[in-house]
């Protein structure tokens, strides 16, 4: 016979999956590490505003799921330039949701670009490296609704190889590799094992991504397009009707986006960005539409 908290978990979990996706990369699109840097002693701060919806979530094994959300999300990325070769970047989200809303993820990040040099006749080639914490920044709970990701602690790597063609267009390929350090809670765990005696718990797992990216940047705008895959092997899935832990499903999706950029004066501007999951695992397939502002200081 299920406990009252089993029944609870079941009804709130479906929800709850409509936003594994939604960790603190979502916050600039396509991840926290690119091929630019700032410049020493120059600092970007970038508020924005995200709105989200997802009409089905995919499942393992290619199965979709009815499960519609809706959502938004205030975001704000600042990078600040500490020499001409060296970044920090950090992150921060703020969710909304109709069940509750709260300061969730956020991150701290280094890039740093060992290798910029000019190729005769073929613009600029760039190698850069980056590697950081993402973390949660409050004590929520990723069992009920309106959880923004999965409360998960990861290290990211991310090895970016960038070429800025004469023309002005460049072309971006960033492999990443993130570590899982988080735990499943015991207090969970005994949760789950009420209702379901020959529960196994699964730790979360590892995970590789892969971003190409293509854009123009000039004194006035700034346009790109990209697609991002995500490959985590082995995990936990998700099964309707069945309580588990979201923090331990292994997430996969393919989700492709882009970027319109615009200053008036070539310093201060104003952004418009969207993103949508294509397909994936154990995640919604979401389309979000954010709004911004970028404020050199």
């Amino acid at each position: 016979m299920p406990t009252d908290t089993f029944r609870y978990f079941a009804k709130q979990q479906p929800l709850l999956l409509l936003l594994v996706l939604l960790a603190p990369p979502l916050l600039c699109a396509q991840g926290p590490l690119d091929g630019y840097l700032k410049g020493k002693g120059v600092l970007d701060l970038a508020p924005s505003f995200s709105f989200q919806s997802a009409a089905e979530f995919a499942g393992p094994g290619g199965q979709t799921f009815d499960l519609p959300y809706k959502g938004s999300m205030l975001g704000l990325f600042a990078e600040y330039g500490v020499s001409q070769r060296l970044d920090l970047v950090g992150t921060a989200a703020y969710v909304f949701t109709e069940a509750g809303s709260g300061l969730q993820d956020g991150g701290l990040f280094v890039k740093y670009r060992p290798f910029y040099k000019e190729i005769r006749g073929g613009g600029r080639l760039g190698v850069l490296a980056g590697i950081g914490a993402g973390f949660p920044l409050a004590d929520y709970k990723p069992l009920i609704t309106g959880a923004l990701g999965q409360k998960a602690v990861t290290v990211p790597f991310r090895l970016i190889l960038q070429w800025e063609t004469p023309a002005g267009l460049f072309f971006n390929v960033t492999g990443g590799y993130h570590w899982r350090l988080d735990r499943l809670d015991e207090k969970d765990i005994a949760t789950i094992k009420a209702a379901r005696p020959d529960y196994q718990p699964i730790g979360p797992k590892n995970f590789s991504t892969l971003l190409c990216k293509t854009g123009f940047p000039s004194k006035h705008y700034y346009l790109d397009a990209w697609v991002e895959w995500q490959h985590t092997s082995g995990g936990a899935n998700y099964v309707p009707g069945v309580p588990d832990l979201p923090q331990a499903y292994g997430v996969s999706y393919t989700q492709a986006g882009g970027t319109i950029y615009y200053s008036e004066s070539g310093k201060n501007g104003i952004y418009l960005s969207g993103a949508y999951t294509l397909a994936g695992r154990n995640t919604s397939r979401i389309l979000r539409l954010t709004i911004g502002m970028v404020v050199k200081l």
